[in-house]
């Protein structure tokens, strides 16, 4: 109730259209008559099983780094933990009346758990005990299966346990309920659903850098297909999210409401055109709002088997961080298809942006992309060749500009740079691509400034892993007018051999012109990228080698990878995989001249040693020697057996991380062990 008191006017005013329209659908539907069928048992067990579990986990971790004060020279810290629960379970399936009417699944158990917790920092220690039941359940029930108006509600209360690359296992804990409402029909299919969940995260090396997250989220879908070749479809979204997280004693939290209509039409011949039109409207408040209203036809003309266009128009408004922002673009898209392998691709548009009182800009520009391929007698050949070109006049006084969802891949060592100069700082946010997730800086990443330009890195003990995709929204200064001319050129070629052998070569080239009249000097900012390589792949093994050249003005370097994967063993009961990377990065000197080398290494081995016993060990280590910031050691080991005998079955899992880092070394012991009983049909009839 507290929940539903929170839905807005839009939603408010939809509901109701929505039921109603249900309810007279489901009136007509005939599968809803009385049905002719004998008499059966109000309640019906199904299946009933019970289990019996006792769970120990212990965790160990040991934290090293200089403390630079007084006399003082090592600063270091413990932490222990141990976890007993002895659970008794139920696991259970059936029917109510009748199983059109309610069917229903799933599992619940009462746990006596034991904790202990010790954090030791230099001599001063702090111990917490806590006792109590844990109650876990995950429960499901369907309403009027195989009839036209369905339903679903659910609960889940669950544990689990995240293992983290070089970093401590976390232990997760997710509660959640929500229904789910749907109503099957050629004219009008519709849903409706309700979901909350709340997941708790403990683990971290620190007590204090345990999160929380709470999300709830009310949906409403309806389509209107008034014929095959007509749709509507409408999208309406509540939702509140509140997230507590490591290294911040300020929680964030938003609520967004959000309409999505989309409407298409077919028509000409074979009604293979088509007109669309989105409609986007999102409110938000809260932490990091953004209020944002879009609309955008699009007309898509297929004028014969080989040549396609298309016409849109886009018009955004947004409001973010004290700016109002107007947008409108016009594309035309040409697609030309000749024989099977050359397509080609043709792109105009046109953009004007107003940010009120503030900076005009105005921006133009043209694509074109080449894609190629063609079998040959000696495999396959493939080539694709992009080119674009696009000036940027802006106008008004000095001013920001904002930019959301900057997409960058996190890639060790070489840090983000981001696209636009003269970055505000303080508006940096960075999450992940769910935009759920927002990362803290000096905790999950670092800004490194140089001249006029921004790039983001990862901390290694933070949340952002290696290889990651990550969206940054900013504001950036303009100057008072000018013009930003820029150039790309993309540009990749491989042969794929019949044999496995596959040489390639990838360029990547953008240049940027500015002439700014007042400000800012002028300066042209050019990145220039060149990948030649080989890989030769085989069902049992692959290999590659590629040589790199990356050139800009900001950190330049030059690089050689070498990369291998083999399947040692391979049967049905066994499989040992091994993996490994060699990269050797020479930077020129842009933030500073030095030369890394990194070197990954993984194993992984599986085996049933009999129908009862069965192994897994799995070992990763890291290595990153860094001329300039020094030498990191990482290693990830995880071994665990598993045995089962009838309805008996038991694991015990050992885990060992260590980070050793130029300015602190971190142990993580885990040892993980889980017996239970299976009691199949406890409770069956006799």
């Amino acid at each position: 109730m507290r929940h539903a008191a929170r839905i807005p006017t839009c939603l408010r005013l939809a509901i109701p259209i929505f039921c109603a329209s249900l309810a007279t659908a489901v009136a007509a539907d005939p599968t809803n008559e009385a049905e002719a069928r004998p008499a059966a048992d109000y309640l019906t067990l199904d299946r009933i099983d019970a289990y019996l579990e006792f769970k120990a986990d212990l965790s160990y971790t040991k934290v090293e780094q200089p403390s630079g004060q007084g006399l003082r020279k090592q600063r270091s810290q413990r932490n222990r933990e141990s976890i007993l629960e002895e659970r008794i379970g139920i696991s259970l399936a059936g029917t109510v009346i009748d199983p059109k009417f309610i069917t229903f699944a799933g599992e619940f158990s009462f746990a006596f758990s034991q904790n202990r917790f010790v954090e030791k920092i230099d001599s001063y220690q702090q111990t917490d005990y806590d006792d109590g039941l844990l109650l876990q359940y995950d429960l499901r029930a369907d309403f009027f299966r195989g009839k036209r108006f369905t339903g679903a509600v659910y609960g889940r209360r669950l544990d689990d346990r995240i293992a983290r690359r070089f970093q401590p296992t976390l232990r997760e804990r997710r509660t959640g309920f929500g229904t789910s409402w749907t109503f099957s029909d050629d004219k009008h299919p519709a849903e409706i659903t309700y979901d909350y969940l709340e997941t708790d995260r403990t683990g971290n090396t620190r007590a204090r850098d345990d999160e929380r997250y709470t999300e709830s989220t009310l949906r409403l879908t309806q389509d209107w297909n008034f014929s095959e070749y007509h749709r509507l479809k409408y999208f309406l979204e509540h939702g509140k999210i509140k997230q507590e997280y490591q290294g911040s004693t300020r929680p964030f939290q938003t609520t967004r409401d959000l309409l999505r209509l989309t409407h298409e039409v077919d028509f000409g011949a074979d009604h293979k055109n088509q007109l669309r039109t989105f409609v986007h409207w999102q409110e938000e408040s809260g932490d990091f709002a953004r209020d944002l209203f879009e609309i955008g036809p699009r007309l898509s003309l297929h004028h014969s088997e080989t040549l396609q266009t298309q016409y849109q128009y886009q018009f955004n408004r947004e409001r973010y961080e004290g700016l109002d922002i107007e947008t409108q673009r016009l594309d035309f898209v040409l697609t030309h298809q000749l024989y099977t392998n050359l397509t080609t691709t043709f792109n105009v548009f046109g953009l004007y942006e107003d940010i009120e009182d503030d900076v005009q800009t105005t921006q133009y520009g043209s694509s074109v992309d080449w894609q190629y391929n063609r079998r040959n007698p000696l495999g396959h050949f493939y080539a694709n060749l992009a080119l674009a070109y696009d000036t940027q006049d802006t106008s008004g006084g000095n001013g920001n500009r904002v930019v959301l969802n900057e997409a960058h891949v996190i890639n060790d060592p070489v840090a983000a740079t981001l696209r636009n100069r003269n970055v505000i700082p303080v508006s940096i946010i960075v999450s992940d691509t769910s935009n759920r997730r927002f990362y803290r800086v000096g905790i999950d990443y670092y800004i490194v400034y140089l001249a006029n330009t921004v790039r983001i890195a990862r901390i290694r003990t933070g949340q952002i892993a290696d290889g990651d995709t990550i969206l940054v929204d900013y504001l950036y200064n303009t100057p008072a007018g000018g013009t930003l001319d820029t150039i790309r050129v993309d540009f990749n070629v491989e042969q794929r051999f019949t044999s496995g052998l596959k040489p390639y070569y990838r360029l990547s080239y953008r240049n940027q012109e500015d002439n700014y009249t007042t400000g800012f000097f002028s300066r042209a900012d050019r990145t220039d990228q060149h990948r030649l390589g080989v890989s030769f792949d085989r069902d049992r093994y692959s290999v590659g080698t590629e040589y790199e050249i990356f050139d800009d003005f900001i950190d330049p370097y030059d690089a050689y990878h070498f990369n291998g994967r083999i399947h040692l063993i391979r049967t049905p009961d066994q499989t040992f995989d091994a993996s490994a990377r060699f990269s050797h990065l020479f930077f020129e000197g842009g933030i500073d001249k030095r030369d890394v080398v990194m070197i990954d290494v993984e194993l992984d081995h599986r085996w049933r040693l009999s129908d009862s016993v069965s192994t897994i060990q799995r070992f990763a280590y890291r290595l990153e020697n860094d001329s300039t910031a020094g030498r990191t050691h990482a290693w990830d080991v995880t071994a665990g057996v598993e045995h089962i005998v009838g309805d008996l079955r038991s694991e015990l899992t050992f885990e060992y991380n260590r980070l050793n880092l130029p300015q602190s070394e971190e142990d993580d012991f885990g040892l993980y062990f889980r017996i239970r009983r299976e009691l199949q049909n406890a409770f069956a009839r006799r």
